[in-house]
This record gives structure tokens, sequence and C-alpha cells, in this order.
């Protein structure tokens, strides 16, 4: 894969051949940022496998460097994610994706409220995906609990019911963009599914490792 710089020194990104078919997300939030070097390990160790990708591994350089869900402009990447936005940072991962077409779109990030894991699964389609509840599954026969309950309904834009780690949602045609980067892809269609694994803070390294791994193992690769 390549390495693209941008006008950002911070800001890069990798790809890893053309017409990418994946697009992967992590450092979305600054508070968030521990599973990227899990992520970047099992893009390493899964390159050959994958479908043609791109890869931002920091989607925001001044949240993770402060370590704040906010950037250094006071947006939180994942709601204040619009095409009129004045944040370089927006700007630069719209440049990113505006003229693509992906089949799957995966961010990552991680939970520090709830010691479960959970995965929000968006989309046109309104089958749930089996491949991801077999990896749930897997990850519950290794050890890793699941969160049932309701994710954060203090937030607008969530308030979301999870039962055994896994919440599947239909995305709505002509829907409005309300700042959240998987609305803003779904709206123009740029991807045609949405995962977001909530992987919880609280777990030791070795365990969050496990769950990425076998993420790419179990649900990406296999998608493909």
């Amino acid at each position: 894969m390549r390495k693209i710089e941008t006008g950002n020194p911070k800001f890069f990104y990798f790809v890893s051949e053309e017409n990418p078919k994946l697009l992967i997300h992590s450092g979305t939030h600054g508070d968030e940022y521990e599973v990227t070097d899990f992520v970047m390990e099992a893009i390493l160790k899964y390159e050959k496998e994958l479908p043609p990708f791109i890869f931002v591994p920091v989607v925001s350089p001044s949240a993770v460097e402060r370590k704040t869900r906010v950037n250094e402009s006071g947006t939180d990447m994942n709601r204040g994610f619009f095409s009129d936005s004045k944040d370089p940072e927006v700007l630069a991962n719209i440049e990113i994706i505006k003229n693509q077409k992906f089949d799957l779109f995966v961010s990552f990030h991680e939970d520090w409220e709830f010691s479960e894991y959970y995965i929000y699964d968006w989309g046109y389609s309104k089958e749930k995906n089996e491949l991801v509840l077999k990896h749930n599954q897997w990850l519950k026969n290794n050890g890793i609990g699941l969160f049932n309950g309701i994710d954060d309904p203090l937030d607008l834009a969530l308030g979301y019911e999870f039962v055994e780690g896994y919440n599947k949602s239909v995305h709505l045609e002509k829907d409005k963009d309300d700042g959240v980067i998987s609305d803003w892809i779904l709206n123009r269609k740029i991807s045609k599914e949405y995962l977001l694994p909530e992987i919880p803070q609280r777990l030791s390294r070795e365990k969050k490792k496990l769950i990425v791994d076998s993420f790419f193992s179990e649900v990406i690769l296999k998608m493909f």
C-alpha cells in the first residue's frame, strides 16, 4: 500500500490499489486513539488478502494529538461532518472519499462507558449481516462480553438498542445530513454498508487486538 501525503503533514492516508472497494477509518475521536495501532497491524497482516482499500488511520489528527473528542477547531468529527464545513479536517476527509464507490465502510471506535463490545450495522439493506453476528458469537465464546441495552439515550445522534452487541439500522432514502460521517457517505451512496465496531477502552490491549484482528479475518475478508 502507498502512503498518500496531504497539505497537512499530520494528515495522511493509505491506498492499496486503484478502484478501492473498502474504506477503513480510525482516529475519528482523539480519546479513542489506541485502537489505531491494532487496525494498522491487522491491515499489514492481511494486506494481500484484502480487497483494494483506502485506510485513513487518523481521521482527526488534532483531536488525537490533544487526546480529546473534539479537534483544535472544536469540531466533533462525527457530529460536524457537513459539506459546507469550514473545518480543514472535515474537508480533507471529504476530498479523499467524495468520488469513490465502496462496498463497505468500517470505522473503528472505542467506547469509554461500557465494558462490553457492540457494533452498528447501517446500510440500505434490511438483511442482518450474518458474518457480524457470527463474529459476535465467536467473541462471546472467547471471553468478550457483548453489550445489551441502549447506547447513550442522552445523545441525539444515538439512542440505539443493542441485543448481544448488535444493532441493525436501515438507512432511509433521501435522508438529511446530520453531521455523522456514515450518514454523509450513505446519503451519497459512496458506500453500500457501514460497520462501526465499538471496542471497550477498559479491555486489555490483548483483548482489543483480538477483537480487531478477528474482525478482519472473520468479517471483512469473508465479506469479499
